[in-house]
């Protein structure tokens, strides 16, 4: 194989290094010679999050997006020119033009639409995850004729209420107009996140489009490689974050002898406008045998109004009232309450199969970390853990009257991006002083220049921090 590139363009108010490891995912002998590049978007000011500074590739001005949002084209156009000169600088390091290829998710994938679109050269290709057109068809006439040779892979979930699953088609329509070639692909019950069959068609997708280096007799031959369908996980969660995840070799941590692991049971909770299904791959990235006997739930929020996005109607476990969340932000306990009894009747059930209360570990981001803390301060019985991340306390000090004793012996492992902007740092550490007055145990680690996201070190840690809780059935 001749030397290829990928460029992962990410989503709103993420960043490159968090999304890093997806190019562990590619496994594949064909991407042994692919070079990975994941930049970061400028924090500028949003106009759909209430003017916040958020990293953020342009500007977008409502959620959900649909065909008729008002289009940022001037820093559509600036961002494309940073794109370009990535590209340029890997052409000028040799790689076949035909072998570079641009991804994005969201923003980004609007971003990887422009970028192929106005590129003077056909590339690899464009894979659009859940985007849309961020200009106007007049922008059609300064599409080099060289770039409309560039195929185009869209894929969009049909139940995608932050990017409306017509605004993805409208995009299909809108190539066909530019001439440029589209495969569209439609995926019923997905929402505004990559599922794991996405993925796969991706792989595929590039691996046919992959120009290899042949050498016989001298001479060097361009062929097509062989379609792979070796299934690929990936690990999405929203608020316009996507992040991926890879366990590494670390050393050993003391936990009990895998052969003597009883049941357990790990319960995720998804941020907002994510979904159950779209995290189910977290769990095969758990392989330490101590998970052997692991039990994985990943349910998923009801669609409800949602008041900090303009009332839309979305997968969202309570109301929030304000993006970015503070320590201040108004609180939705009503709605927080509601959410706990179904967590609880989630992990009662799993009690009466059996499993050991202190086996029982609830994990959440964002939205499902705040639901999570909730939840285990709550529940009547200890449990082995709950872990929050990029979370909030999502009611008030007079709460705490009403956590059972036996609760506040969980103990909370908390983890929150210096550099958020979505749940403010602060938001994050007002959750120590909280849990010290209420009498619970709680981590606190804090990650210098991460934003809204979960890094690879965050997971490390979780992984080896529910190992070192884990009881053993003797």
């Amino acid at each position: 194989m001749a030397r290829s590139f990928v460029l992962w363009l990410h989503g709103l108010d993420d960043s490159g290094p968090a999304n890093e490891h997806i190019k562990a995912l590619f496994t594949s002998s064909e991407f042994r010679n692919t070079v990975w590049s994941f930049p970061s978007a400028p924090p500028i000011p949003v106009t759909c999050n209430n003017g916040a500074i958020t990293p953020s590739w342009f500007d977008i001005h409502e959620i959900p997006v649909t065909t008729d949002s008002t289009k940022d084209e001037n820093g559509v156009l600036k961002a494309v020119k940073h794109v370009h000169a990535m590209l340029d600088k890997e052409l000028a390091a040799g790689t076949n033009a035909n072998n570079v290829f641009v991804c994005g998710e969201s923003q980004g994938g609007a971003l990887t639409l422009a970028s192929v679109l106005l590129y003077p050269r056909t590339l690899g290709g464009g894979a659009i995850f859940s985007g849309w057109v961020p200009f106007n068809s007049s922008i059609i006439e300064q599409i080099p004729p060289g770039s409309k040779k560039t195929p185009i892979l869209w894929l969009h979930g049909m139940a995608d209420r932050t990017v409306l699953f017509e605004t993805g088609q409208a995009g299909q329509h809108f190539l066909e107009q530019a001439g440029v070639s589209c495969e569209f692909k439609s995926y019923p019950g997905l929402g505004h996140s990559i599922s794991n069959e996405e993925l796969q068609d991706l792989e595929s997708w590039i691996i046919t489009h992959l120009q290899r280096s042949l050498y016989h007799h001298g001479r060097t031959a361009m062929d097509l490689i062989t379609v792979s369908t070796k299934p690929i996980a990936l690990l999405t969660i929203t608020l316009g974050s996507t992040i991926f995840f890879i366990l590494i070799l670390r050393p050993h941590t003391f936990s009990p002898k895998p052969d003597s692991m009883a049941r357990s049971f790990v319960l995720w909770l998804h941020g907002l406008g994510d979904s159950g299904p779209a995290n189910e791959p977290i769990k095969t990235l758990f392989t330490s045998p101590e998970f052997r006997n692991t039990i994985w739930k990943f349910p998923s929020a009801p669609s409800n109004p949602v008041t900090c996005n303009y009332g839309s109607v979305m997968p969202s476990w309570f109301d929030i009232h304000e993006i970015p969340v503070t320590a201040d932000s108004p609180k939705d306990e009503n709605g927080v309450l509601k959410a706990v009894q179904n967590v609880h009747a989630m992990i009662d059930k799993e009690l009466a199969a059996g499993t050991n209360p202190k086996n029982i570990f609830v994990c959440g981001f964002s939205q499902g970390g705040a639901l999570t803390l909730a939840s285990v301060l709550l529940y009547p019985r200890t449990l082995g853990g709950g872990a929050v991340f990029s979370g909030w306390v999502p009611f008030n000090s007079t709460m705490i009257e009403r956590m059972p004793a036996d609760a506040k012996k969980t103990p909370i492992l908390w983890s929150h991006g210096m550099a958020d902007r979505t749940v403010l740092f602060e938001a994050g550490q007002a959750g120590p002083p909280f849990l010290e007055q209420a009498g619970v145990s709680c981590e606190f680690k804090a990650y210098p220049g991460l934003a809204h996201s979960i890094s690879n070190e965050e997971l490390r840690y979780l992984e080896s921090w529910i190992k070192t809780r884990l009881q053993s059935s003797s």
